[in-house]
């Protein structure tokens, strides 16, 4: 048996120092700040949640009715997913409450592209506007539609009777025919 030993190589070929406890040490260390960021945001998020919701309110009020709608529809869709939702919802709480600011924000601008988009600008108001002109046509009841005299369709031409087939029809000549019958 031969034994081949890797302290020879004195390269670490790309691997973590430490092999595979140096890797869960910083997989550790990696969700430990994680965890003490997303802490720090809540509690941040927290006592900025009610400016929050009053913001979004102020920018757009129809975030929350959409949103309720939206739950409602999921409850009669699919139960147990808008119950977890609706459980998620209250516990992160203040993170919902940035949702709904950051949809109410989100919803005014595509209003706002919306409206650049079929040319309803800001400076021009519906008041302002000109109307086209336009010529009015005379319109006629669909009783007068009806025509006086019944209409026959036109006469369709007769087709020909093709002839009886009692003969063979003639077989297309091959030019490949002549090179096998010599």
């Amino acid at each position: 048996m031969i034994f081949v030993s890797s302290s020879n190589f004195n390269t670490n070929g790309g691997r973590v120092p430490g092999g595979g406890l140096g890797c869960l040490l910083l997989a550790i260390f990696g969700f430990a700040a994680v965890y003490f960021v997303l802490k720090g945001l809540y509690i941040i998020l927290y006592w900025l949640s009610p400016v929050l919701l009053v913001l979004a309110a102020i920018i757009n009020w129809r975030v929350f009715p959409q949103t309720v709608k939206n739950w409602l529809k999921g409850l009669q869709t699919n139960p147990v997913v808008a119950l977890i939702y609706l459980g998620f919802s209250v516990l992160l709480f203040p993170f919902f409450s940035l949702y709904m600011l950051l949809k109410a924000v989100g919803l005014k601008q595509l209003e706002r592209m919306g409206a650049q988009a079929f040319g309803q600008q800001g400076s021009n108001s519906p008041e302002q506007e000109e109307f086209a002109e336009f010529e009015e046509i005379e319109t006629i009841p669909k009783t007068d539609l009806k025509p006086k005299q019944p209409v026959t369709p036109p006469e369709l031409p007769e087709k020909e009777t093709p002839p009886a087939k009692s003969q063979e029809p003639p077989k297309p000549q091959n030019p490949y025919d002549q090179i096998f019958d010599q």
